[in-house]
């Protein structure tokens, strides 16, 4: 495990912003740790390169496989609220972005295990994961998918080219004023799609309707379903009701707020009128006390019709009641 202690005047900028006050760039003190670093004459891949405000290098990850599990943490003197994290993908010197893999996936971990799930682009550039700005004096980054896939025997390595760190300043602990609170969640970032594996909106539109209903105990939940599978899907879906009620959480579920935005679809299979769709990603759900984001990765199986496009199955459906 290589460990670098850096104090950057240029290379880490943290924007400290307030609400209606001008921002202004101050240096931070920070601790980065990685998880491997690939060996190479002269180290070049060092992990320091992450927080030289030079897209052009970068920290390459080592050990087997195609860097899925890496991580890369990041450690504060004092409790900090990062409110975004840039990252620069791949490694983006000249030349060098396909000879390297990408994060495709990650998740931002903090001490007491609260995390944030992300997804990045397969693009060069900035880009820019939103945190709830929780304050701690150290965060995770822990890649879980790459791009291009590949197995333990996989000879490209993963890159990162830069890390930029945004925070917001810490509030005075003698500040009684109101304050949003900025632990609670952000609404995910919709996951990168194969432009190959596109959906059509319609179908799109379909399933993140069918994740508010079915969230929100809709009373028209069943209308999404094809006609010769909607009266099982009623009943169950009753059912389910039924036994919410009972628990006392029907009309606390009736008012919750589902923001479906976070949500990916890919097409799996299309043959004519019958369509297969991977839905992926997250999305934000607010009830009650508790906001939260939902990960989610199902696969859909939809039909068209004379009332246009309707669900048939959802495999695994008998795990959602």
């Amino acid at each position: 495990m290589r460990m670098l202690r850096v104090i950057p005047v240029l290379s880490v900028l943290v924007l400290l912003a307030l609400c209606l006050m001008p921002c202004r760039a101050v240096a931070l003190d920070v601790t980065v740790k990685v998880s491997s670093v690939k060996v190479d004459f002269g180290l070049p891949y060092a992990p320091e390169n992450l927080l030289d405000g030079d897209p052009s290098t970068a920290w390459v990850g080592g050990g087997i496989g195609a860097g899925v599990g890496q991580w890369v943490d990041l450690s504060f003197v004092i409790p900090t609220r990062v409110t975004r994290i840039g990252i620069f993908n791949g490694h983006q010197g000249e030349g060098k972005f396909d000879e390297f893999r990408r994060i495709r996936s990650g998740r931002v971990v903090y001490p007491d295990g609260f995390e944030t799930r992300f997804w990045l682009r397969d693009e060069p550039g900035e880009q820019v994961i939103r945190l709830p700005g929780r304050p701690a004096k150290s965060l995770r980054i822990v890649v879980e998918s790459v791009f291009p896939e590949g197995n333990v025997t996989s000879r490209m390595k993963l890159a990162v080219s830069e890390i930029k760190l945004y925070l917001a300043l810490m509030a005075d602990p003698g500040d009684s004023g109101d304050r949003k609170d900025v632990g609670s969640q952000v609404t995910p970032a919709k996951p990168p799609v194969d432009p190959d594996k596109a959906v059509p909106e319609p179908l799109a539109e379909l399933l993140r309707v069918f994740y508010v209903r079915h969230t929100t105990l809709a009373d028209d939940y069943a209308e999404l379903f094809a006609e010769d599978v909607r009266d099982r899907n009623d009943f169950r879906f009753e059912v389910f009701k039924e036994v919410q009620r009972q628990r006392g959480t029907y009309n606390i579920l009736r008012t919750a707020k589902v923001d479906p935005s976070g949500l990916g679809f890919e097409m799996v299979e299309r043959d004519g009128a019958f369509a297969k769709v991977r839905v992926f990603g997250a999305y934000r759900v607010q009830v009650a006390d508790i906001d939260t984001n939902l990960e989610e990765d199902s696969v859909f199986v939809l039909t068209l019709g004379a009332d246009g496009w309707k669900i048939v199955e959802l495999e695994g459906e008998e795990e959602i009641f």
